[in-house]
């Protein structure tokens, strides 16, 4: 058995090691048996009204819009569907109805006093427990809900002295703090963790910017992370509407102000948690488990996903301009920098003791505690987490990928001292635009956004800068020698050690071997963080910052502790803002803009809740279970597809048009005639020996290639092009592919020709054969110290294209994936291999036998 699982001692389970077969334990979670219903769509009154409601909520019709959609529909309608609202208002109240399967949103007062003012706010929000039971009895999400804490591994595939399990961390279920966490439940009955993700941040919703939205979203962590960040009813979704303070210039920016602005986060909060205090303290006996187990179900908040600012908000801690700005553990503002120390974690227990002190009636109790709060940067505010169980800021709040590493290490630090850098130059110029000449010519690929400029634009989306990232070694290497400037070659070191945390932090599936090269990846940047720092006039570069902090001491222990970084990041939360956006620009009036909002979040999910069983219904009717990606064409089984399919045209016709422009095509008749005796008919001799000039074949200029992901053992799929023309431009993508019988020798090769033929000899019985002409990138290395030096700092792989006649024709079978390669701009028949580009690529390039290929 390639895989075993060992559960908590709290399942109480009969089997507390289970093993499993790779393909059982790949599969997903069994469906649930669908129930004949002949009204899902119901409360609409029919499945065209469901369908249009699910239409008209998601693009934001305005009430003309709808208006003017129900009049054409009713102009051209068939007798397939029938759609019965007359107006806008119409399908509104049908929402309004459906939307009352689930706990709506309920208006919370909020009384404060402020230096004698009396403030009054509401607060917007679902009663989190009565939200919680609406997700236990949804049938849809039912047999998807995972209980128990799991330690699995992944048998090493050795059969000799090394043959050994691995452990693996992906879901939270996996990690060490859900493990913790049901340790600690007390019942002797089976219990486990009712476990949310919890993220809240503010949003500008016009475009002025003076009008603001301040959501909360929940996620349930018991479900898949690809469940709990989808869009469906089992994705994130707003629980709460944060009030603002009204604006007053006078008092913002103030400490008692500040604080204030805490007070109401904390006490809104408080509201929504009101209801399932009793249930996270105590527990709540849930008999309908799909597997059938009764269990107490104990509610806890397992990760608070938010930027660093929101993070402050969240652990009531002062922030960056604190004594101690990190809100995990009390390392000193000034030692931030520092990898190799450790300090004391932050404890809400201490925080909530001191709270106390704080507000008892001893002069002295009082006075100590004032002194440890301000000591220790907290705020003196009562935290709404401290009223759940295993709920602590401090073990919740997690680093995120988006924040901490995009938008922030890379693209606040790196990206801009390495543009200052160049700045401060002598021919500041010419390097700039040297170095975006080079980002522009870079190979496009799908996923990897594409930039013509990087020098002279500022960017504010950390998926713009994690692209950049991702790019930018393969554009700067040579931009400067490290003679000229000792000081951006040595951040050029520190950019390719941030990449290789960046791209481990972001694995989907992460062994004890993964987390262990990271720990000594974060040790080798630790040490090279002290080099960085330059020492040019005018430009500063200060290491003791949060997130810096957080990447060096706290990334590697939030993967152990709370799984994969999928499970916490804001990139999938901060997604519930362009929808807001959306509706302020289109369905508000400007007035009560948190009723009318959140009246459209609840008309999302009454028509996601409808859709979901509607599709349940429609696949058990067509026995249709499987499903795919959209944005990737049909699917498709298999290995390998092609398309994009070209006239006929034969071999003579394409060596006269092609063979004077491109070397490629001198000997292609020799290599189809080797590939064809070699390949395609190995067991008997091919009865027409010289090919005939007027044999015809088909090119097809698109390909998708199916192959199973090192990164999670789940089957990715690549789109590679071979056209002299996509979007203007040529593109002729690379792959990995296996060059040998032998299934562990493979190299990388680019696509020239992918065609398909048949072999007239064989008459009737002949089946179509595809094949690719490559160009192989396996030819021997020369390199001098100087480039071998530079090759190993930076961390690339390099390759050298063999000579362009001595292409050769492979099945399209043998293609294993895609690649990235990126000419390296002094010698022009190398390249690097770009092994950020996704899990897969990385974990492919790590491979030791890959590493003795080169």
């Amino acid at each position: 058995m390639e895989f075993k699982t060992e559960y908590q001692p709290k399942s109480r389970r009969a089997e507390a090691t289970h093993h499993d077969s790779y393909e059982t334990f790949r599969s997903q979670s069994s469906m649930p048996e669908v129930k004949q219903d002949d009204t899902p769509w119901f409360p609409f009154r029919s499945r065209g009204d469901s369908e249009l409601a699910s239409i008209a909520v998601d693009s934001n019709l305005s009430d003309s819009l709808v208006n003017r959609l129900l009049s054409l529909l009713k102009d051209v309608a068939t007798k397939k569907k029938n759609v019965t609202f007359a107006n806008a208002e119409d399908l509104r109240k049908s929402c309004d109805e459906a939307a009352k399967e689930f706990t709506p949103f309920q208006e919370y007062p909020i009384h404060l006093e402020h230096k004698k003012d009396d403030i009054e706010l509401k607060f917007m929000a679902r009663d989190m427990w009565k939200w919680s039971l609406n997700l236990l009895s949804n049938e849809q999400l039912a047999p998807h809900f995972v209980w128990d804490a799991q330690r699995v591994y992944k048998h090493n595939g050795d059969l000799g002295p090394e043959s050994k399990y691995v452990r693996f961390i992906d879901e939270p279920w996996t990690a060490d703090r859900w493990w913790d966490v049901q340790v600690s439940l007390y019942n002797d009955a089976p219990s486990a963790p009712l476990a949310f993700v919890f993220y809240a941040d503010k949003t500008r919703l016009s475009s002025a910017g003076n009008v603001q939205g301040y959501p909360i979203v929940a996620r349930c962590a018991n479900l898949p992370v690809d469940i709990q960040n989808g869009r469906g009813v089992g994705g994130g979704r707003v629980v709460g509407w944060l009030p603002f303070l009204p604006e007053d210039p006078e008092k913002e920016k103030t400490l008692s102000y500040t604080t204030l602005k805490r007070v109401v986060w904390h006490e809104s909060v408080a509201c929504m948690f009101s209801g399932a205090k009793h249930a996270s303290q105590e527990g709540f006996y849930f008999s309908k488990c799909y597997d059938g187990i009764a269990r107490w179900l104990f509610l806890v908040i397992l990760i608070l996903s938010a930027d660093y600012e929101e993070q402050c908000m969240m652990a009531l801690i002062r922030g960056a301009m604190g004594n101690y700005p990190c809100p995990v553990c009390l390392v000193p503002s000034e030692c931030q920098s520092h990898w190799a120390e450790s300090y004391p974690r932050r404890s809400a227990k201490r925080a909530q003791s001191l709270y106390n002190d704080l507000k008892s009636s001893d002069r002295a109790k009082k006075k100590a505690a004032k002194v440890e709060l301000e000591k220790e940067s907290w705020r003196p505010v009562k935290s709404a987490f401290w009223m759940l169980r295993d709920s602590d800021p401090t073990d919740a709040v997690t680093v995120d990928h988006l924040h901490a590493f995009h938008h922030g290490l890379y693209g606040k630090h790196i990206h801009l001292e390495l543009i200052k850098i160049l700045e401060s130059m002598e021919k500041s110029r010419e390097y700039r635009g040297k170095l975006d000449r080079q980002f522009s010519q870079l190979p496009s690929w799908r996923g990897l956004a594409h930039f013509n400029w990087v020098t002279t634009v500022s960017f504010s989306d950390g998926n713009k800068f994690r692209d950049i990232s991702r790019q930018m070694l393969f554009a700067a290497y040579n931009i400067v020698t490290q003679s000229e400037s000792p000081e951006f070659y040595k951040l050029l070191c520190l950019l390719s050690s941030y990449l290789e945390i960046d791209s481990y932090f972001g694995l989907r599936v992460l062994t004890d071997e993964m987390l262990d090269a990271l720990d000594r990846e974060v040790e080798r940047y630790g040490r090279l963080l002290e080099a960085a720092r330059p020492r040019i006039p005018d430009i500063k570069i200060n290491w003791d910052f949060p997130k810096n902090h957080a990447v060096i001491k706290h990334a590697v222990e939030d993967l152990r502790r709370k799984g994969a970084s999928c499970n916490g990041t804001t990139r999938v939360n901060e997604g519930v803002h362009p929808p807001f956006k959306h509706s302020y620009l289109l369905r508000s009036n400007g007035k009560k803009v948190p009723e009318q909002l959140l009246r459209v979040e609840d008309h999302r999910l009454a028509v996601s809740l409808v859709e979901d069983r509607v599709i349940a219904q429609e696949r058990r009717a067509m026995d249709v279970s499987d499903h795919h990606d959209d944005s990737l064409g049909p699917a498709f089984q298999g290995h390998v597809y092609v398309g994009s399919m070209c006239r006929a045209i034969t071999v003579k016709e394409l060596e006269s048009s092609r063979r004077a422009s491109d070397r490629a095509f001198i000997n292609f008749r020799r290599s189809l005639k080797t590939y064809i005796n070699d390949v395609c008919l190995p067991d008997r001799e091919y009865v027409g020996q010289p090919l005939k000039v007027r044999d015809t074949f088909m090119e097809h200029r698109y390909m998708k290639v199916n192959y199973e992901s090192h990164e999670n053992w789940k089957v990715s799929t690549d789109l590679l092009r071979c056209t002299p023309s996509f979007y203007d431009r040529p593109r002729y993508d690379c792959a990995i592919a296996h060059l040998d019988e032998d299934p562990d020798v493979y190299g990388i090769v680019r696509l020239i020709l992918i065609f398909k033929f048949t072999i007239p000899e064989l008459g009737a019985k002949s089946l179509p054969f595809f094949a690719a002409l490559v160009q192989p990138y396996t030819a021997s290395l020369t390199l001098g110290s100087r480039t071998r030096r530079l090759d190993t700092d930076l961390g690339l792989l390099r390759v050298k294209a063999q000579p362009r006649s001595d292409s050769i024709v492979i099945p399209i079978d043998s293609i294993i994936r895609g690649a990235v390669l990126s000419q390296d701009f002094r010698r022009p028949d190398e390249y690097f291999v770009n092994d950020y580009v996704d899990g897969d690529m990385f974990l492919r390039m790590k491979d030791p036998k890959w590493i003795g290929q080169q």
